[in-house]
C-alpha cells in the first residue's frame, strides 16, 4: 500500500484488510510524506493489526509510481497484492486471489472485477469491467493466453484488483521512465508477454471514485456520472502517437535486458502493433506515401485488430487525424 494525504479514505481500506477471510501474511505500507493525520493513523494501525506491517515513511516525496515500486522491492511474500488508500476489499478478496494461484501454477497475475462508490461508500450501481468494457471475447483471450493481445494496446487491469507472483519483481521494476503507463498499467503489460493472467470473474473490491484521486473508472450512466478528472477514457484520448511508440519499445527493451530469465512470448504481436502505430503516425502528419500501407493494414486486419476498423482506414485515409492524437481516440 502507498498513501499520502489519505485520512479522508484510510481507516475504511485498513478496517477491509483486518476483515480479510485470509490475512495477509504482512502489509508493507509505504507513505510519501503525508502532512495531514495520515502517519499517526498507519502508526496506530501497525501497532494493533493481527499481522505485520512494514511502515516506511518518506524523506522525501517519490510520487505514487516510484512509491509502488520502492513498496513492492520490499515485499517479502510469494504473492503481491497491489492496494490503494481510498479503496475497500471485499472480504474474499485475498482467499478468492490466492485459490487461483494455488490452482494454476502457470498463472502469474491474477485481476478481478470491483464494484464501483462514491466518495460516502454508496454504491453507484455499475461495476468496474461494465465500465471499461471488459467484455466476453477480452475474457477469452485472457483465458486462452493471450492477455498481450489486449494489453498492448489498452489499459484493461486496475492496480487495486491486482495480485503478482513476486517471482516477477526482477522483470517489473524498475518501472520505466517516461511513459504514460503508470506502475499497473505497465505490470500487467510485461507480465502479459511473458506468462499466463488469470481473472476471478466476480467484484473483489469496492472501487471508491472522488474528485481528488488519480485515476478513476468512467461512468457509464449519466445520472451517476461523479467528478474525476482523470478517469480511464481521457487518459486513453490524451495519448499521442509517440507515447503508444514509446510504450511498446518500452516492452522490447525489457524483454531484451531480461531475455536470459524469463521466456517472452507475443513478440510477433509487438512488431506488428509497432508497424501499424508508425504508419497511422505517418498519416497524421498527412503523409501521402504512406497511403500504400494504410491500403495494407487495411487488408491484413490489423486496423481492426490494433485500432477501430474500417473507421480508422478512412479517417487515415482523408487525413483527418490529428498529429499529437494516439489510436484510442477513434
Amino acid at each position: 500500500m502507498c498513501t499520502y494525504n489519505g485520512v479522508r479514505f484510510l481507516d475504511q481500506q485498513l478496517a477491509s484488510l483486518v476483515s480479510q477471510r485470509r490475512l495477509p501474511d504482512e502489509v508493507v505500507i509505504c507513505d510519501d510524506c503525508s502532512t495531514d493525520e495520515t502517519q499517526t493513523l498507519l502508526n496506530d494501525f501497525a501497532a494493533a493489526a493481527p499481522f505485520p506491517v512494514n511502515l516506511r515513511q518518506n524523506q522525501t516525496r517519490l510520487g505514487s509510481t516510484k512509491n509502488f515500486e520502492q513498496a513492492i522491492a520490499l515485499c517479502q511474500g510469494d504473492v503481491i497484492a497491489l492496494c490503494d488508500q481510498d479503496d475497500e476489499w471485499l472480504p474474499d478478496k485475498l482467499a478468492a486471489t490466492i485459490m487461483v494461484f494455488e490452482t494454476r501454477p502457470e498463472v502469474a497475475l491474477v485481476f478481478s472485477d470491483a464494484e464501483l462508490i462514491d466518495e460516502s461508500g454508496a454504491a453507484v450501481g455499475e461495476r468496474l469491467w461494465e465500465s471499461i468494457e471488459f467484455d466476453a471475447r477480452m475474457k477469452a483471450k485472457i483465458k486462452g493466453s493471450r492477455a498481450y493481445e489486449i494489453l498492448d494496446r489498452r489499459v484493461l487491469i486496475t492496480g487495486m484488483t491486482m495480485a503478482f507472483r513476486a517471482t516477477f519483481k526482477d522483470l517489473i521494476l524498475p518501472f520505466p521512465e517516461s511513459t504514460t503507463l503508470i506502475h499497473d498499467g505497465w505490470i500487467a503489460l510485461i507480465i502479459s508477454h511473458t506468462a499466463d493472467i488469470d481473472f476471478v470473474d466476480k467484484p473483489l473490491a469496492r472501487y471508491r471514485q472522488h474528485s481528488s484521486q488519480q485515476l478513476g473508472a468512467p461512468i457509464l450512466k449519466p445520472e451517476t456520472k461523479l467528478t474525476a478528472t482523470k478517469v480511464i477514457e481521457s487518459a486513453r484520448r490524451g495519448t499521442t502517437w509517440d507515447q503508444q511508440l514509446h510504450k511498446v519499445q518500452m516492452v522490447r527493451s525489457r524483454m531484451n535486458a531480461c531475455g536470459d530469465t524469463y521466456k517472452f512470448k507475443g513478440q510477433e504481436n509487438l512488431e506488428n502493433l509497432l508497424t501499424h502505430f508508425r504508419i497511422r503516425e505517418s498519416a497524421s502528419k498527412k503523409n501521402l506515401v504512406t497511403w500504400p500501407y494504410l491500403f495494407r493494414e487495411l487488408v491484413t486486419g490489423r486496423y481492426h485488430q490494433y485500432s477501430n476498423g474500417f473507421g480508422s482506414f478512412v479517417k487515415d485515409l482523408l487525413g483527418s487525424g490529428a498529429k499529437n492524437q494516439g489510436p484510442p481516440a477513434d
